[in-house]
């Protein structure tokens, strides 16, 4: 399957996962609009989803929180451009509509072309703008073995010392969840309590991750892998497999089970399940560029954002003013440095 194949397929994509962020990951109050940016035999075929926040009325973004690590349309290979520009005409008309930001996006996506090109037609004044590293791996074919041999050798010794010294303990187990059986609640809950005693921030919207794991188990999606030690979860991740793509969605340990590499020691089996069972070809890391995740992704990919501007309304003008001066002043002071540097 080609890559815009499988980013078609991709469940951050689906009708269904919007419906999981506006009832369990946006304020209260907030207006959520689909737009139907179809062909015009069938707009709604294609849908922008967008998002107005109750705290920011002048504002306008994809309906995208901390959890997206893509953002596009609901179908994006069937959008239209006329109908999408025709979408953003009618926001410029809207007075109350200052700003419009989707991200993050695909720069290489024909969602980011498309839409930048159609903000402009329709009279806004854009900028793009750097959002975050994006690590994945892509393989030659599902082959575990073949994977963990192409992975950095300090990396191969560390998982096989760890799983080594835990295979050791009687107490030590592995388990990956993936429907709605009579250990789903266990599982979920599990996770969260390692998550909770791990160094990550607590989750702003605790009600998301229980959801997002009933929507992905009702779907096939779902792989939570939980490392249990004397009977008690230690390390537990939550993965996503669909349509031969492996995304890594959270993942958290025990702090007080650091030093055991109890982390690495279930990304490696989460890995050996999704590449030898699942018969993934690719693996993404969705969101950020933590250090520890190219040794497991060696390529990196970015994600980028558009912000349009209405300079048709006064807050449109001063947000657009404000932008491209920061802009202009991090340039320059660059410059500066980079002068003084060479010097």
């Amino acid at each position: 399957m080609s890559q815009s194949a499988r980013q078609h397929c991709d469940p951050h994509l689906t009708l269904e996962w919007f419906d999981l962020l506006q009832r369990a990951a946006v304020p209260d109050g907030s207006v959520i609009i689909y737009c139907p940016i179809g062909p015009e035999s069938d707009p709604a075929v294609s849908l922008l989803p967008m998002l107005r926040l109750s705290n920011d009325p002048y504002r306008l973004k994809g309906l995208s929180t901390f959890y997206t690590p893509l953002f596009a349309p609901i179908n994006e290979l069937s959008l239209c451009s006329k109908a999408l520009e025709s979408c953003f005409a009618e926001f410029r008309r809207q007075s109350r509509t200052a700003i419009i930001n989707l991200a993050p996006l695909d720069p290489n996506g024909l969602f980011f072309s498309t839409a930048h090109i159609a903000l402009r037609q329709a009279g806004w004044l854009t900028d793009t703008y750097f959002c975050f590293g994006n690590w994945y791996a892509l393989l030659e074919k599902p082959d575990f073995g073949l994977y963990f041999t192409s992975l950095p050798s300090r990396l191969r010794n560390t998982v096989k010392r760890a799983r080594k010294k835990l295979d050791k303990n009687s107490t030590f187990a592995l388990t990956i969840q993936t429907d709605l059986d009579a250990h789903f609640d266990e599982a979920v809950n599990e996770f969260v309590a390692v998550y909770n005693h791990s160094w990550k921030r607590p989750e702003p919207y605790p009600y998301f991750i229980p959801e997002l794991c009933k929507l992905a188990a009702n779907h096939g999606w779902l792989r939570l892998g939980i490392l249990r030690l004397d009977a008690q979860p230690v390390a537990a991740q939550i993965w996503l497999v669909c349509a031969g793509t492996a995304y890594i969605v959270k993942l958290a340990y025990h702090q007080s089970y650091a030093k055991c590499s109890v982390g690495s020691v279930l990304t490696a089996h989460l890995m050996q399940h999704v590449i030898n069972v699942d018969k993934v070809v690719e693996i993404d890391y969705l969101i950020g560029d933590d250090a520890y995740k190219r040794d497991w992704t060696p390529l990196r990919r970015e994600r980028y954002g558009i912000v349009a501007f209405n300079m048709h309304t006064v807050r449109g003008c001063l947000a657009a003013l404000r932008h491209f001066a920061g802009h202009f002043w991090h340039q320059s002071w660059s410059r500066i440095l980079t002068g003084s540097l060479i010097q």
